[in-house]
């Protein structure tokens, strides 16, 4: 098992998922203002990538995070993509999955240490 031995595991998936989820509707709805000032989204994102995997990196035991890590940034690159084609006033970016990705290495390794 993958997952470490705490008392309520269930919980944490699932407040983990919520926040997935979370994301995922943030990252996906139409887009309501543009950024106050260059270079904001950037941080918006690398924190929220770093929390969210700072998060599931508790739960799982070291030899997991590698598949973390991969899932996670596919999974920002997936976002990127949908954004790019959805034609909802979003636009696909790569220095977002840059982000993410700083993000996600940045919470794994907060997590591990």
């Amino acid at each position: 098992m993958l997952l470490r031995p705490l008392r309520y595991r269930r919980l944490w998936l699932a407040l983990g998922a919520l926040m997935l989820v979370g994301m995922l509707v943030v990252c996906l709805v139409p887009r309501v203002s543009e950024p106050t000032f260059a270079g904001i989204d950037k941080v918006e994102h690398l924190l929220a990538w770093l929390i969210v995997s700072s998060w599931f990196a508790a739960l799982l035991e070291r030899r997991a995070l590698p598949m973390l890590a991969g899932g996670l940034i596919a999974l920002g690159i997936g976002i990127e993509f949908a954004q790019e084609f959805m034609a909802l006033g979003r636009q696909g970016d790569w220095r977002d999955v840059v982000a993410n990705a700083v993000g996600v290495f940045g919470g794994i390794s907060l997590a591990a240490w």
